[in-house]
């Protein structure tokens, strides 16, 4: 080997030993830094024996990434749901509890009971419309706070597609900047970096599929296929809250719908299976209830004629089969009857539209009322609940069967949890960094920094012997 030759390999071992310092430096600074994947210098031999480093590569698994970040949806996905229903269920009670519907009527259906026993008892009848009282509005309660979850759910959907759209424009942002440096240079895995996390931010947000460019730009489509991102170009993410559909630019990306390239994980799925699957089903459910007690109790009523109402009713009138959305909110005693009102109690016992107060001991209406309770709801088959279910037994299958809703979702929330914890464990194992690794590396380029400077040395000392001798 020349002189030359060997000057040269050695300046280009200290530089390269320059570089696996910073590299190695950079990764035990960032060691606890979210984001941070471990860079590796690679180095490869060049002409004339000397070495240089030919890329800084960041160490990913991209299947890993790609699995975690489809767990990672599916936890955000059944998160959405688990969260929007917590505080309804929770409001809504469970059997047993006290507070529930439920509940309420069979304190109704007790007072009633006792009512058909003591008919003359002005303080029987009192407690039967107390407690009708109660029913209608543990039902209304029920309704309005069904109401303020979907006011919620339309209010984080705002945030998520706003939060969804930045996101894009951030790493439009930094497809331009990846132009600006080498592919496999410090720099550039540092961008890698950031745009990993946006791509980890976005995978919560909505299931994606993601294609990176030779230059390492990425592009960015849903699972079903619409553009979200490519290049520069941005398809912004609008949400329609009338009709519950999301566009991707001019594409609709609705979760769920059949036959458009839409999304099936993350937050907006989970946030429009509440709005367009599970709460419509709820409210309906309260609805069909209201309309049970409303309808029951104006056809078992021998007082009433055509149109009047009963002692449920909506709002002070007869049901309407016109109004029944929202129904439940609308539930109400009749004021004929209403303690509020301060009105005539007897009537619960003679019949609602009575002109006069009937026998003291005449209990007929009110065994009427009870048997009439008894009958087939007939509900809507959009309830999930068995049309045969009767009024008597409708709001015990009604709580049951939301709560077995929350009850299950929670389950796949928290399987889903603990399976993209581990696969996000797994990434970590790969992508974290060790720090007694990097410093046994600073070790070793210590070394090689110390050889290539015993080089410089050895070839100056021949160089000056070779010229004193000239």
């Amino acid at each position: 080997m020349s002189l030359s030759s060997a000057l040269n390999a050695a300046a280009s071992g200290l530089a390269t030993a320059q570089t696996q310092t910073r590299v190695v430096s950079d990764n035990i600074a960032n060691a606890m830094t979210d984001g941070h994947v471990r860079r590796e210098a690679v180095i490869v031999s060049t002409v004339g024996g000397g070495s240089q480093v030919s890329e800084v590569r960041r160490d990913v698994d991209a299947a890993l990434v790609r699995m975690a970040r489809t767990e990672s949806g599916k936890m955000a996905h059944q998160q959405a749901i688990s969260e929007g229903l917590s505080n309804y269920t929770i409001f809504l009670g469970q059997p047993g509890d006290g507070l529930s519907p439920a509940e309420k009527f069979s304190t109704f259906n007790t007072a009633m009971t006792t009512l058909v026993n003591i008919p003359s008892s002005t303080g029987a009848q009192s407690a039967a419309v107390f407690a009708a009282e109660d029913l209608a509005a543990s039902v209304r309660g029920a309704s309005d706070t069904l109401a303020n979850v979907r006011a919620e759910v339309d209010m984080e959907i705002r945030y998520e597609v706003a939060d969804l759209n930045q996101a894009l424009y951030d790493l439009a942002t930094l497809n331009g900047r990846m132009r600006d440096f080498g592919a496999g240079t410090l720099e550039a895995a540092q961008l890698g970096d950031r745009m990993d996390g946006l791509l980890d931010q976005v995978s919560e947000i909505v299931s994606i599929r993601v294609s990176q460019t030779s230059d390492g730009q990425v592009n960015i489509y849903t699972t079903g296929g619409a553009a979200l991102l490519e290049g520069a170009q941005v398809q912004d993410v609008t949400f329609n809250p009338g009709d519950g559909t999301f566009f991707a630019g001019d594409a609709e990306i609705t979760p769920g719908k059949a036959g458009v390239r839409g999304i099936d994980e993350g937050s907006l799925a989970g946030f429009s299976e509440l709005l367009g699957d599970i709460l419509p089903r709820f409210q309906l459910q309260l609805d069909e209830y209201a309309r049970g007690l409303i309808q029951t109790f104006e056809a078992a009523d021998a007082s009433l004629s055509a149109g009047e109402a009963g002692l449920f009713t909506d709002n002070g009138g007869a049901y309407d089969p016109a109004r029944l959305d929202g129904l439940a909110s609308r539930l109400r005693v009749n004021d004929l009857v209403s303690q509020s009102a301060g009105s005539e109690v007897w009537r619960i016992r003679d019949g609602i539209g009575a002109a006069a107060p009937g026998a003291a001991a005449d209990a007929t209406q009110i065994q009427g009322f009870i048997d009439a309770m008894d009958a087939p709801l007939g509900a809507d088959p959009e309830t999930s609940l068995n049309a045969t279910v009767t009024v008597a037994n409708f709001a015990a299958e009604m709580v049951s069967s939301q709560s077995a809703e929350r009850v299950r979702v929670e389950r796949s929330y928290a399987a889903a949890s603990s399976a993209a914890e581990m696969v996000q464990a797994s990434r970590q194992n790969v992508e974290g960094v060790n720090i007694d690794d990097e410093l046994q590396k600073l070790l070793l380029i210590e070394q090689s920094y110390a050889a290539n400077s015993k080089m410089l040395t050895a070839v100056a000392e021949m160089l000056d012997t070779l010229l004193a001798a000239v």
